[in-house]
């Protein structure tokens, strides 16, 4: 019971830190300021009218507003960045308390400079209007946070029950072949039969693990090959897997999605032949693109397993789809001879889980 309580706090307070949106981000910046130059117009249509529309005036609120808004922005992203774990109140009253301060300092010196210049005549009175202004605006603005934070929790809820719900599926087919391979190995040669059983559990292991789950194109590959070594002990020198790999060890790939493909290409391509074949995979990232292809040999028309239904690789591709968007690219090219699958993805635009 203890447990379930710390983890329910932990992620209360996780949650409660990502109230706070990124204010860094350009894109974010600019719709603060376009957003604070409409308020300024909205203001001076209120007070002046159309009529009688000063632009002086228009200027010097406009210059006080953007300074309040960049300012309180720049506050916000350091206080998310920096903020230690808290719960959604003390975040919401310590960002509230904030941009009231920004407002206040920020009022107090144009007030000072403009009495100074003599440009305008304001008074205390003018602060206090601020401040309620900039009170109420704040009110509104962190109740807006909050929806857009129940809003992404929900989204990613969902998101990570439709990946256990894809991933759940995910099992190696080859399960009762590998286990009469073991027991077939334990008297003859204990050695292989141990390590067969060590590279099954791993496969088992990584199946088993939490949905959108990410790894390195490294450790994928090593998983993969722990597959081929069980695979081989069953067909021996008619498989023959080659790989070109040209992208860096720690690119981004989904757990379980150069396995199953591989899989495939062994299952359907090489096992039904009596004479084997090769499957070669080639991986190339550039610029962000990972290029998965996997190209095998095709058995001959009378030795061929029957069509699968394409779950797996459905599964892969709604799992990508998931996390990566609908930019996902995964094609399939049949010749007499070979068969060959592309995958394509940005692996650097991964969506939050």
């Amino acid at each position: 019971m203890s447990t379930l309580t710390s983890t329910t706090l932990t992620t209360a307070k996780i949650e409660a830190t990502a109230l706070i949106p990124d204010l860094c981000q350009i894109r974010a910046v600019l719709w603060l300021i376009l957003f604070s130059q409409a308020l300024v117009i909205v203001l001076m249509l209120l007070s002046t009218g159309a009529l009688t529309f000063s632009w002086e005036q228009f200027g010097l609120l406009s210059f006080y507003v953007q300074w309040v808004v960049l300012i309180c922005a720049a506050c916000l992203c350091r206080l998310r960045r920096h903020l230690p774990p808290l719960s959604l109140n003390q975040v919401t009253a310590i960002s509230f308390v904030l941009i009231q301060m920004v407002t206040g300092v920020m009022s107090s010196i144009t007030l000072y400079v403009m009495n100074q210049l003599l440009l305008e005549s304001y008074g205390w009175d003018w602060i206090i209007r601020n401040q309620l202004v900039s009170g109420i605006l704040a009110a509104l603005l962190l109740h807006y946070f909050y929806v857009q934070m129940q809003s992404r929790l929900h989204a990613r809820s969902e998101l990570q029950a439709r990946m256990q719900a894809l991933q759940s599926r995910i099992r190696p087919h080859f399960l009762f072949n590998s286990m009469n391979i073991i027991a077939s190995l334990i008297h003859v040669d204990p050695d292989k039969a141990e390590r067969a059983v060590e590279d099954l559990s791993e496969l088992f292991r990584a199946s088993l693990k939490m949905a959108g789950t990410q790894t390195t194109l490294k450790q994928e590959i090593e998983l993969c090959k722990k597959y081929i070594n069980i695979e081989q002990l069953r067909l021996g020198e008619r498989l023959c897997v080659e790989w070109q790999v040209k992208a860096k060890d720690d690119v981004s790939i989904p757990l379980l999605t150069l396995q199953p493909v591989i899989e495939n290409a062994i299952y359907y391509g090489i096992a039904p032949s009596a004479e084997g074949g090769v499957v070669n995979i080639e991986l190339i990232e550039a610029n962000g693109l990972l290029t998965i292809t996997v190209t095998n040999t095709v058995a001959s028309q009378h030795a061929r397993h029957e069509s699968g239904n394409q779950m797996a690789l459905e599964n892969i591709l709604h799992r990508l789809q998931a996390l990566y968007g609908m930019n996902v690219k995964m094609d399939a090219e049949q010749t007499e001879h070979q068969y060959s699958m592309r995958i394509q993805y940005q692996h650097d635009q991964l969506t939050a889980l």
